[in-house]
């Protein structure tokens, strides 16, 4: 079986709000909706700014688990526009929110404390990044205050 490799795309950082909607208990653990308020993506392949549109509907189950469920909107350097849908596990929540009032995790340790993974589906018309529409991608995240931030990569 081949071993899997994956390319850097791109790191991006979004700022949310506090969550405004607190559904509450319901099949999956208490829902919460944020809104987001923008941000910025760096990399060689993909760089520009996430939108202020979007959110995030997570939930949280009673093991301290955050289950993401995350929409977005990149908008390139070069002016095309790219919609990201993401799922993802931040686990445990309170040592990540721990981490995120102290500015984010500071040391190789601390980032091992935290289990926090996205899996990015790219959907876009413009001919130049057409490419993304084909790819599967991961991403490696942080809570940094009121952000995440995420180090994404293609799997090849």
């Amino acid at each position: 079986m081949q071993e899997p490799a994956f390319r850097y795309l791109c790191s991006y950082r979004a700022a949310f709000t506090e969550p405004q909607q607190m559904v509450g208990r319901a099949h999956f653990g208490r829902r919460m909706i944020a809104a987001l308020t923008g941000g910025e993506v760096e990399g060689e392949r993909l760089h520009g700014r996430v939108m202020p549109s979007g959110g995030d509907w997570a939930t949280i189950d009673d093991r301290d688990t955050l289950r993401l469920d995350a929409r977005i909107t990149l908008e390139t350097h070069d002016g095309a526009l790219i919609y990201v849908s993401y799922r993802g596990v931040l686990r445990p929540l309170s040592v990540a929110h721990k981490h995120a009032r102290n500015g984010g995790p500071q040391t190789p340790e601390e980032c091992a404390e935290v289990y926090f993974r996205t899996t990015p589906m790219f959907e876009t018309g413009d001919e130049r990044y057409l490419w993304l529409n084909d790819i599967v991608a991961v991403g490696l995240g942080a809570s940094i205050g009121g952000a995440v931030r995420y180090d994404v990569f293609e799997l090849l």
